[in-house]
């Protein structure tokens, strides 16, 4: 069966209420801090907030902080050497009084399996961006002087970058998708669009869907035989999740895809129904918001829908197929 959707009709009021969803914003301000200080924890004891646990890790053979996160409202924009870990380049946090630093490598990980991180906001720890701005251990980004060590090329020409992966985890099993986040990039031609954040940004995390749990990995273009030589450190702040109860995956369909994927103006979903049912179709953007729906009729067998996708603007969207108790959500790229 193939039925042709020209256009989904356009939710003119309210949204279908498919499943109740639950959003928590982690601002690190239910810990008690002294002032200007960070938490310390000998242990090596994890911390958590609203639903989500950040893991830490202590050295005792050298005691000091050694991977994880840190809630902290230190606010050192100052000192830019590796004994001010903790501060963030802004000296404040994005709301409230806390906020937490985090290395290359941090796991938050979600105590309900239906979890999905919205986003949360980042920015440079004070380490990173004097390293970045000034050097030390580390290049200078965007130097004007002299040639990068080893070659003939103009330091200033040097296409520097400085950035963090965010990657989710299902049932154990890492994602094939991941969130990239530039904290630092010198690529573009023109020492005019080079930049170096320094303010609070948000990084959109709805792309990655539901998660057990998340994972950072920061790269940057300057290494040597033993890896990265900018500070593998960032800050983060208002941590946005968002639950969603009594939803299971959809169990009422199968073998769902979309086809072709990118796509510029038509895109057929396929799929196999083992029940004639009732099914709404929704269309969500990249930031999740709902866009658009359709209610269909599904028959036992093979299932074709021909979406007309071709006044959607260019970018990252999502089809969510729901029978009023399960969903399942899959990406396409409008082209």
């Amino acid at each position: 069966m193939t039925k042709t959707i020209t256009k989904l009709a356009l939710i003119a009021s309210v949204a279908l209420n498919i499943h109740a969803k639950a959003q928590t914003t982690i601002t690190f301000d239910t810990f008690t801090l002294s002032p200007n200080s960070y938490y310390q924890n000998n242990n090596g004891d994890d911390f958590s907030e609203g639903g989500a646990t950040f893991q830490y890790g202590w050295a005792t053979s050298w005691n000091g902080w050694e991977s994880g996160s840190a809630y902290t409202n230190l606010n050192d924009t100052v000192n830019g050497t590796y004994t001010n870990l903790y501060g963030c380049i802004p000296g404040v946090a994005f709301g409230g009084n806390n906020y937490a630093t985090v290395q290359t490598g941090a796991v938050i990980s979600f105590s309900n399996s239906t979890t999905a991180v919205n986003g949360f906001y980042i920015t440079n720890t004070t380490y990173a961006w004097k390293e970045i701005k000034n050097g030390g251990f580390g290049r200078k980004f965007g130097d004007t002087t002299g040639t990068k060590s080893g070659t003939s090329i103009p330091q200033g020409h040097y296409p520097d970058w400085f950035k963090v992966l965010v990657k989710g985890y299902r049932g154990g099993n890492m994602l094939t998708d991941s969130i990239e986040f530039y904290l630092a990039d010198y690529r573009a031609a023109g020492t005019s669009n080079d930049y170096v954040v320094k303010n609070w940004q948000f990084v959109n995390c709805a792309p990655l869907g539901q998660v057990d749990s998340i994972t950072f990995v920061m790269k940057s273009s300057d290494n040597n035989a033993f890896g990265m030589k900018t500070p593998a450190f960032f800050s983060i702040d208002n941590f946005i999740t968002q639950t969603t109860v009594g939803i299971e995956e959809l169990s009422t369909v199968s073998n769902i895809t979309l086809f072709p994927n990118p796509t510029s103006q038509h895109l057929f979903l396929n799929f196999e129904s083992h029940t004639s049912n009732d099914l709404s179709i929704h269309l969500f953007d990249i930031t999740g918001k709902r866009l658009l729906y359709q209610n269909i009729q599904s028959n036992i067998g093979s299932n074709q829908l021909n979406l007309n996708v071709e006044h959607l603007e260019s970018g990252i969207y999502f089809i969510e197929m729901a029978d009023g108790i399960s969903a399942k959500k899959i990406k396409f790229i409008k082209l």
